[in-house]
């Protein structure tokens, strides 16, 4: 089956991720951006991290929707790479992802943009998927 076929068309899940990274931004700066930024500077670091956001979670979604466990090395592999993307805003330990998974699910519009055009049940298993990251690979 198609990603595009699966997940939606992948031009308008691109977008959203621009627009949730920069929604994510915010006024604040992610880690190692020093000084003073231009508007268009500002705009480059949100596009650039809703392109991490889409690549991750097209990632965690095909994993999800072809049934690969959320304990698996190829989905460790993935959500270590969500944790480092997490890095962008702050520098995560396991209290704070652990957290961070719960408000996932919990978080009616954390749930709704996670599932956004990915499979139902998506926000579940990032929470599984991040738990047992986080009590095997973060403090």
């Amino acid at each position: 089956m198609q990603p595009d076929k699966v997940f939606g068309n992948p031009g308008l899940d691109q977008a959203e991720a621009v627009e949730d990274g920069t929604a994510l931004i915010g006024n604040m700066m992610p880690a190692g951006v020093k000084g003073p930024v231009t508007p268009q500077q500002r705009q480059a670091i949100a596009h650039r991290i809703g392109q991490d956001w889409n690549r991750i979670s097209s990632s965690i979604a095909e994993l999800f929707a072809t049934g690969v466990p959320s304990n698996d090395p190829r989905t460790q592999q993935v959500v270590g790479e969500h944790c480092r993307w997490i890095g962008n805003f702050w520098t995560p330990d396991r209290a704070s992802y652990l957290r961070l998974a719960e408000m996932y699910v919990n978080q009616p519009k954390f749930r709704r943009r996670i599932e956004r055009r990915k499979p139902k049940g998506m926000a579940d298993y990032l929470r599984e998927a991040m738990i047992t990251y986080a009590w095997a690979n973060l403090r």
